[in-house]
Parts: C-alpha cells; sequence; structure tokens
C-alpha cells in the first residue's frame, strides 16, 4: 500500500514530489521516477463510445488513477499494484508535495522526484496504437528476391529506422509476422532506441515452394540469403515443423506463424496453394501449446482456414476468401480475424506494381480481389473480434507513410471510426495478451486507458471518434500529400511512462 501527496508547489507544469520509503530507494521497484499527472483532456478508453471528461494520473509506467477532477493537493491511498486509490483526511498543519510510504522493516529515504502537469487543452487522451502486422526486417524498397543481397548489418539499421517510424506514427506495439526474434525488442527495451512494443514470431514457417520460400531459382533448401539469416525457415514434415517451431522460440518468438496458402508477392507458390499437411499443422499448434502462445496462419484459401481452425490455430491474417460457414466458425471458436483489407479497396489498383496483368503477382492479385467480395458484408453481419493489419512490405520513407495513413482512414471508411479504433487499440492488446506466460509486457494492459493498464498514451487534436485524421489517417492514397515522419495532429506520444513527443508543453 503506498500513500500519495499532492499539491501544486509551482504555477508553471511541474511540481516537486517528495517521496518518503522505509527502505532504499533503489531496493523497492515500485518508487516512480516521474509521476504524470494529465488533465483538461477527453478520454477515449479504447473500447466505449464517447469521450469521458476525467483525469489521468500515471505513476511510473502504470495508469494509476483515472478520474473526474483529480486535485493537485491533498492526500492518496494508491494502490500501487492496481491503480486503485482513496482520499484520506489532510494531514493537520497541510501537505506539500506527492508523498509515497512502502511500509518495510528498515530505514527512512526521502527522496524528490518532477512531477508533470500536461495540460491538454481539451484535447483527446487516448491509448497508443497497435499494428497486428507488420514486417520489422523488410523496409526496404525493392522486391523479395533483393533481399537475397542483404547482409544483417543493413536489415538491422533498416529495422531500427522502421521502429522510429512506427513510433513517430502514434504505434505504440507492433506485431512481427515474419522473421524478428527477439533481438530488436531487447535494444529497445532496454531504452538504446526509440521504438514500440514488439511481439514477434520468428522466423515464418513455410512448406519448401511455399509462400515462405523465397530462394531464388537453383537454391535449394537452406541455400537462400533470409533462409541462413533465419527471417524464414523451410520445414517438411512433422518432425521438421516440430523443430523449427521449437528453433523460433529458442530465439525469443512470441507466437508462431505457418503459411497454410499461397500468397500474393512470392512467385513460387500460386495462390490456390494447399500448404501444410494436417500432421504439419499440428506439430506447430502443439510447439506453441507447449509454450503457452498460440498460431497464427497465412491463409487466401476459405477451406485451408476452415482445416487448420479445427486444428487449432487461433489467429487469421488475410482469410479474404472466407466463406459464411467458415466465418461462424471462426467468431464460434473465439480466434482473431486480421486481414489486411487495403488490398480490397478500390484504390488499390492504382498500386504501381499491378499496372502490368502478366507480372505473376498482379495476376494472383486480381483473383483474389475478384474472389473477395463477399468479405466487408461477412464482417458487419458477424462481428469477428478483428484486429488492425498493415502488411506493407519492401516500402520506405513517404510511400509507406503514404500506405499507412491511408489503410487507418480506410478502416474507418468501411466499418466506422469506433471500431476501427478498437481494432488499433483494444482489439489488438487482446491479442497481445494470446502470447500467455510468455508475454513480454505481462504486467499490465495494452489498448486501453484504464487503471492499472500500461501508461502507452496518445494526445492528439480533435476528436478521433467523429474525425478519423485526428490520428493521422488520409483518406487518398498514392496521390496523398507527401509528409515528414512526423504526424502534427498527434500532439503526445507516450510509451511505458515516457514521452517520445510533447509538443503541448
Amino acid at each position: 500500500m503506498t500513500t500519495l501527496n499532492l499539491k501544486a508547489l509551482l504555477p508553471a507544469m511541474s511540481m516537486a514530489v517528495v517521496l518518503t520509503t522505509t527502505a532504499i530507494a533503489q531496493d523497492i521497484p515500485n518508487i516512480p521516477s516521474e509521476v504524470t499527472l494529465f488533465k483538461n483532456v477527453m478520454v477515449f478508453d479504447g473500447v466505449n463510445d464517447g469521450l469521458n471528461d476525467v483525469d489521468v494520473l500515471v505513476v511510473k509506467n502504470k495508469i494509476h488513477k483515472i478520474a473526474e477532477g483529480i486535485p493537485e493537493s491533498g492526500t492518496w491511498e494508491v494502490q500501487v499494484q492496481t491503480g486503485g486509490s482513496k482520499r484520506l483526511p489532510d494531514p493537520v498543519g497541510g501537505i506539500d508535495g506527492y508523498s509515497f510510504t512502502i511500509q518495510t522493516e528498515r530505514g527512512i529515504e526521502t527522496k524528490e522526484v518532477e512531477v508533470n502537469v500536461i495540460d491538454g487543452g481539451g484535447r483527446t487522451l487516448m491509448p497508443g496504437l497497435i499494428d497486428s502486422h507488420v514486417h520489422v526486417n523488410m523496409y526496404k524498397d525493392g522486391t523479395i528476391p533483393g533481399l537475397q543481397d542483404t547482409t544483417w548489418e543493413e536489415i538491422g539499421a533498416r529495422s531500427a529506422a522502421f521502429a522510429q517510424e512506427m513510433l513517430a506514427m502514434g504505434f505504440t506495439t507492433v506485431r512481427d509476422m515474419c522473421g524478428a526474434h527477439g533481438g530488436l525488442r531487447a535494444v529497445i527495451d532496454e531504452g538504446s532506441l526509440p521504438g514500440p512494443r514488439i511481439y514477434s514470431s520468428g522466423a515464418c514457417l513455410s512448406q519448401t515452394g511455399g509462400h515462405g520460400d523465397w530462394g531464388i531459382a537453383g537454391q535449394r533448401k537452406n541455400e537462400s540469403n533470409l533462409e541462413r539469416l533465419e527471417i524464414t525457415r523451410l520445414v517438411d514434415g512433422p518432425a521438421e515443423v516440430l523443430h523449427g517451431a521449437r528453433r523460433n522460440f529458442a530465439l525469443g518468438a512470441n507466437y508462431l506463424k505457418i503459411m497454410v496458402s499461397g500468397g500474393v508477392t512470392s512467385i513460387k507458390d500460386p495462390i490456390y496453394q494447399s500448404a501444410f499437411t494436417d500432421a504439419e499443422i499440428a506439430a506447430a499448434v502443439e510447439v506453441a501449446g507447449d509454450m503457452d502462445s498460440y498460431v497464427a496462419m497465412h491463409v487466401f484459401m476459405d477451406s485451408d482456414l476452415s482445416r487448420a481452425l479445427d486444428l487449432g490455430v487461433k489467429v487469421v491474417d488475410h482469410g479474404l476468401t472466407i466463406t459464411e460457414p467458415t466465418m461462424q466458425k471462426l467468431v464460434e471458436k473465439g480466434a482473431f480475424f486480421s486481414p489486411n483489407l487495403t488490398a480490397l479497396a478500390p484504390e488499390a489498383l492504382e498500386h504501381p506494381m499491378h499496372q502490368d496483368p502478366t507480372f505473376p503477382p498482379t495476376a494472383k492479385f486480381l483473383w483474389l480481389r475478384k474472389n473477395s467480395e463477399q468479405l466487408f458484408d461477412l464482417v458487419r453481419k458477424y462481428k469477428p473480434k478483428m484486429v488492425f493489419d498493415s502488411d506493407y512490405v519492401l516500402l520506405t520513407g513517404v510511400p509507406y507513410r503514404q500506405s499507412m495513413d491511408f489503410t487507418k482512414a480506410f478502416m474507418a471508411r468501411e466499418f466506422g471510426n469506433l471500431w476501427a479504433l478498437q481494432m488499433m487499440t483494444s482489439n489488438g492488446g487482446e491479442l497481445a495478451a494470446l502470447t500467455g506466460r510468455g508475454n513480454p509486457y505481462p504486467e499490465g494492459k495494452l489498448g486501453v486507458i484504464e487503471e492499472g493498464a500500461y501508461a502507452d498514451i496518445l494526445i492528439v487534436d480533435g476528436n478521433p471518434l467523429e474525425d478519423i485524421t485526428a490520428i493521422g489517417a488520409v483518406d487518398t492514397w498514392f496521390d496523398a500529400e507527401p509528409r515528414g515522419q512526423d504526424v502534427p495532429s498527434i500532439r503526445v506520444i507516450m510509451k511505458d511512462g515516457k514521452f517520445y513527443k510533447n509538443t503541448l508543453n
């Protein structure tokens, strides 16, 4: 139990804080290094429609109090782990600043820390955004065969650039869907590099000749650059799936991705390809279950989607040709749906890559659009647990930003602002928690503004429930006005209780 006292000591935007503890400060992990009080904000909690006129108190890296008119003076008893609190009578003679007290059998130490009071000016405070399908190690202009000529040095540098790009767009959490293990996450989490939280699949698991077989013609299994770098892994038969899946977890993966159908951007696999036998899928599910995690699948074909759900796969990435019976099954099983829906936007036909109908990926892309016309109606009818899925590869800079800004707007255009925002916040946070006891961020919720959740927070101009451009969305794609890395309408970016952007003070 912690006792918290708050009184304004300065008329400006900061106050002194007195921290009193009955043990040496560095021995107690719950002693905050910074306390932030957000006032004059309208809060979107990531779940419910409408905004709430409340204050938000952040202690260390968690949201500890959400209430109307949190006073700038008074004595509060705060539960450190949950953020629950109650007002106590002020002591005779008054109080000065915040006071945190933890009872132990050791001596007393007093410490002062800075407290920021942020005046939001009536703007919207909301959770940091979550992109549930990215490719950290494919932030490069070109083609997949072009990655054969790329070193880890370049891939690592580009991954670092990608991390900063995503955080600047307001994405405080991403789910990598092929090739990232635990390295970049470790560098970000230790504070050496700004970037989002990362959930990683490790190397994507593909059969020979499947969507993850990206070696050039003539290369045998295990000879391609991307296999050597363990960005993709070719596995044939249940024994190889078991080994590859275990190898992924050993290198820091949080869940598994398997290729159960052909893909669009790859050459060797027709999109109608049925990949992985039932025994191979079951082997991946077994390993993920052993690790208290889950299997996600790259899939386009409805029949493969259906059988993989029956075998225990819990997340459907893409799945654009899904039929009504399979959508019903997906919802009944409580699986997550992560479709890259901008592939079906009318604007996608203007993509520079798809102007030559004889180009093999373009032929597959056009077939996919024709056979996915039922998707939007099925989503609206059955309302699956859907998350935001950008899935852009081999793009950097302005084209990447244009694509991301359009994807935000397109999701709102098709499903309304509230549902689109839920996909980018609370739904994505729920999917992140599906990693179970291997969750790299197990101590709080993501994607919500609630007491005890991680302090991943944005403050944006306007109300995104009414105007999705508040989070940087743009309703045009390739002809959108180029912008720099900064998104001006996002005024504050906080991740894990630390400010990465603040244009309000």
